[in-house]
């Protein structure tokens, strides 16, 4: 009860800050993503045993919170399918226009499956899904209902798999994170094909109803939605300890020239959830800065070609060399961070030397 409600937790905060990078990106793939994450929380929300009683309570119809759960599945198929259309297809307008269409196609699956519910005859109420899906999901209506459910979703996650098997690449964070996520998605399509199978088999009467291959697929849920959350994250996970060590890299220069000396630099973004843009502002805080203290010190428009130790020194001593204000703004093959970063080591290299000179 409480790890559910923990995991419920922290899937509501996840599929929020997705939906809020999707409101500034725009992008397709924030949007399948924060889709599926907005759906598994509310899975995991309505699994939790009370929520479960209290819908059903709410619907009037006994064990109704199974076909809220159906919908609920759809949700974050829904939410995959959007993602393979941002993998797949690379015009964003393209990526667009397929979103209403799939959009009706869950909305008319979620409708099949639970009008295939709700043709059962009334069962009494379980005290949660998994005591439901022992005693009842090879009963007629149920069955069907649930089938239909496992069927869609082994063939998209099958098909996700592959998707994304032909799409990664190793070398790039994103890629890493898709690796993961085909792993995830593989678990999930074993699940939903061996669940699949038994309630069909059980429904025929093929097999006699068990709850070994309940138990095994309530596992193989587990870890496959598990590695498919940290899929989804992986690249921001890097993101966030990348960003980290980019900033710790100007961490002493930002402390001079920002916090110490210009701090009306500053800039709003303290609050984002992307780390890389607090990144790039932080760096271009940096020459904001550098800028103010050239107008200070009556800095020349044009002077020497300036490197990064110059920069360092004459932020440390104030003595310019010559350089200019041409000079302080990255070069070409430079980017603000990339620039940023090396002046921040060159100043962190001075400082390391006056302590030495010190200790001498």
């Amino acid at each position: 009860m409480f790890a559910s409600i923990v995991v419920s937790v922290l899937l509501w905060w996840v599929a929020l800050t997705r939906l809020w990078r999707w409101r500034t990106s725009r992008s397709v793939l924030t949007l399948g993503t924060a889709v599926v994450f907005i759906f598994m929380a509310l899975h995991t929300t309505v699994n939790i045993g009370a929520v479960d009683r209290l819908i059903s309570e709410a619907v009037g119809v006994a064990n109704a919170t199974s076909a809220v759960k159906h919908g609920i599945f759809f949700g974050i198929c829904l939410g995959a399918s959007i993602i393979i259309v941002a993998l797949r297809v690379p015009d964003v307008d393209r990526q667009r226009r397929w979103i209403a269409p799939l959009s009706a196609g869950a909305t008319a699956a979620t409708a099949v499956a639970v009008a295939l519910f709700f043709s059962a005859e009334d069962a009494p109420q379980a005290t949660d899904g998994y005591q439901f899906d022992e005693l009842y999901v090879h009963l007629p209506g149920y069955a069907e209902s649930a089938a239909f459910v496992m069927g869609v979703a082994a063939v998209l996650c099958t098909v996700i798999t592959v998707v994304v098997l032909l799409g990664w690449d190793l070398g790039t964070p994103s890629g890493r994170g898709l690796a993961i996520l085909a792993c995830g998605v593989a678990v999930l399509a074993s699940y939903a094909w061996i669940r699949g199978g038994y309630i069909v088999a059980a429904r025929l009467g093929w097999v006699e109803t068990s709850t070994y291959a309940l138990d095994l697929t309530t596992q193989l849920a587990l870890i496959g939605a598990v590695l498919t959350t940290l899929g989804l994250l992986w690249s921001s996970i890097e993101g966030v300890f990348r960003s980290q060590k980019q900033r710790r890299d100007f961490a002493e220069l930002y402390m001079m020239v920002v916090k110490e000396r210009w701090p009306g630099v500053v800039r709003d973004s303290w609050t984002s959830f992307d780390p890389s843009r607090r990144t790039v502002d932080r760096a271009s805080e940096v020459l904001d800065a550098l800028s103010m203290q050239a107008d200070a010190d009556k800095l020349p428009e044009h002077g020497v070609p300036a490197t990064p130790e110059s920069i360092a020194r004459w932020v440390d001593t104030g003595e310019s060399g010559g350089i200019g204000v041409d000079g302080l703004r990255p070069p070409v093959g430079f980017d603000a961070v990339k620039w940023v970063r090396a002046v921040g080591r060159a100043f962190q290299d001075i400082h390391l030397c006056d302590k030495a000179e010190i200790r001498k």
